[in-house]
């Protein structure tokens, strides 16, 4: 274990289930202090429970697209280890797969307000604690969807992931002189709930959707939290602002044309 990163601090949204649960476990198994937000209360009890170590997991409920829940789980986090050192920007939702004509205003006003909206909330209230510490790391979930592949079945939820990219490069530049790095991670598609609920739970389903990413199969939750803890960790060749798309394997590569 790396003796600087003991008692790191580390703040995941949607940090209970998924890609986020799994971050959050292998981050705390290193000596990293987590805390997760989620909206439900009995999923984030159990994935306290999860990490073993409870002195090293917070949960606090919150939804990102509610600026007074997201300043309160910074706000615990904070007082509860004292700083914040990591975050990873990780809460998302799909929408609804389909013609766009099909969205209704309330799936658009739904995908924008936690995609977007609830990606900018949490960067507003976890920078100025990331530059008391005079320095930290971000780490943002985007997608292949919408920044790699035009996806005409969800072209709404494509534009939130290509406005996750547009963030991280701003920010990235913006914080430069003040010791933070921004990435984005953009995973193909990965046996998380969101793919569950795709496709109605079904395996052969999700196994032939999966056969789609250019590895053949579906990438799991640890191939993506490997390459987000490499991020944070900083063992990757990249420069702050960079977006990575990761497949089956842990398997990544830069997206060039969206670098900064």
């Amino acid at each position: 274990m790396k003796e600087s990163l003991i008692g790191k601090v580390a703040l995941i949204t949607g940090g209970t289930t998924g890609i986020g649960l799994v971050v959050a476990q292998q981050l705390a198994a290193r000596g990293v202090r987590v805390a997760m937000g989620g909206r439900d209360q009995l999923r984030g009890e159990a994935a306290v429970r999860s990490i073993g170590d409870v002195s090293k997991a917070l949960f606090v409920q919150t939804d990102v697209s509610d600026e007074s829940q997201v300043q309160a789980l910074v706000q615990q986090t904070v007082n509860h280890y004292g700083g914040i050192d990591f975050l990873f920007n990780n809460a998302g939702i799909e929408g609804l797969l389909g013609p766009l004509t099909t969205n209704t205003e309330h799936v658009l006003d739904q995908l924008l307000a936690i995609n977007v909206k609830g990606v900018l909330l949490t960067l507003k209230h976890v920078l100025p604690h990331l530059i008391e510490r005079t320095g930290g790391i971000i780490v943002n979930t985007a997608s292949f969807v919408g920044t790699t592949v035009p996806f005409p079945d969800a072209v709404a939820y494509g534009a939130t992931k290509a406005a996750v990219l547009s963030i991280t490069r701003s920010v990235a530049l913006g914080y430069a002189n003040d010791q933070i790095q921004v990435y984005a991670v953009c995973p193909w598609i990965t046996d998380t709930p969101m793919v569950d609920r795709l496709t109605g739970h079904q395996s052969d389903a999700k196994a032939a959707f999966g056969s789609s990413n250019p590895s053949g199969r579906i990438a799991t939750p640890e191939d993506i939290a490997h390459v987000v803890l490499s991020l944070f960790f900083q063992e990757l060749d990249l420069q702050s602002g960079d977006a990575v798309l990761v497949d089956s394997g842990a398997v990544w590569n830069k997206i060039h044309h969206l670098s900064a």
